[in-house]
């Protein structure tokens, strides 16, 4: 019987799209999509003009589809153990995080670079995000996602996972285990002080009798005049 070809050819269409959109993101980590030409493109990807058209209408859907390309990575890098306990998956997924960076550089910078000018690219940078706040309210034992408080807090709380991600790509002072202690205990400590403000976020008993009341507010009792003096050296 005669083999089709058929099924075999659609995955080499998808499998060769996969590596100009790679090569994609590597060139547009570096570059502005603005500033860098069909052929600079065609170059980078190492095929010619015509058949980067033929996958491409032009530079800018290339330049759309390559964030697109970066957000898939990133996410496939990250995906949640949802076997774990909620708290295991949330530092599991930082170590993961700071884990794929090196891999994803490129995936990294190219999505931390977009401009919010942009509003189609920009947009497509915010519905990741707004997936992965969700993502983190799941995992968070009683952080209703109905309640707008709480996916504040998440989102202010990515903010800062990206600022973390600027800092270990540009400076070697800090490891990934220090960021993800902290950045942990950051979501922990924000998603506790928005239960306090929303009724509508139900914390376990048990996590609150750990956590206690608010840091700011407890040490605010704890000095009522201020911080003592610091002793004479």
């Amino acid at each position: 019987m005669e083999r089709t070809s058929g099924p075999r050819t659609r995955l080499d269409v998808d499998v060769r799209r996969e590596q100009l959109l790679d090569a994609g993101v590597a060139l547009f980590a570096k570059r502005s999509w603005e500033e860098v030409s069909i052929d600079e493109i065609a170059a980078a990807c190492g095929v010619s003009r015509g058949l980067l058209y033929h996958y491409f209408r032009g530079k800018r859907e290339f330049y759309v589809a390559s964030v697109e390309r970066a957000v898939q990575r990133l996410h496939e890098s990250i995906e949640p153990d949802l076997a774990l306990p909620p708290t295991l998956q949330l530092l599991t997924g930082l170590r993961r995080h700071f884990a794929g960076i090196e891999q994803h550089a490129d995936a990294h910078v190219l999505l931390l670079g977009v401009s919010a000018s942009d509003e189609e690219v920009a947009a497509i940078v915010a519905r990741d995000r707004d997936a992965f706040a969700e993502r983190v309210l799941a995992g968070m034992p009683g952080a209703s996602t109905d309640s707008p408080l709480a996916r504040a807090a998440a989102r202010a709380w990515i903010g800062a996972v990206d600022a973390a991600t600027r800092e270990f790509i540009a400076r070697d002072e800090v490891t990934a285990e220090q960021l993800v202690a902290v950045l942990a205990e950051a979501l922990v400590a924000a998603m506790l002080a928005a239960a306090r403000l929303d009724p509508s976020i139900e914390v376990p008993a048990g996590i609150v009798a750990i956590a206690g009341g608010g840091i700011v507010d407890t040490i605010v009792a704890a000095w009522p005049d201020g911080p003592p003096d610091e002793p004479a050296g």
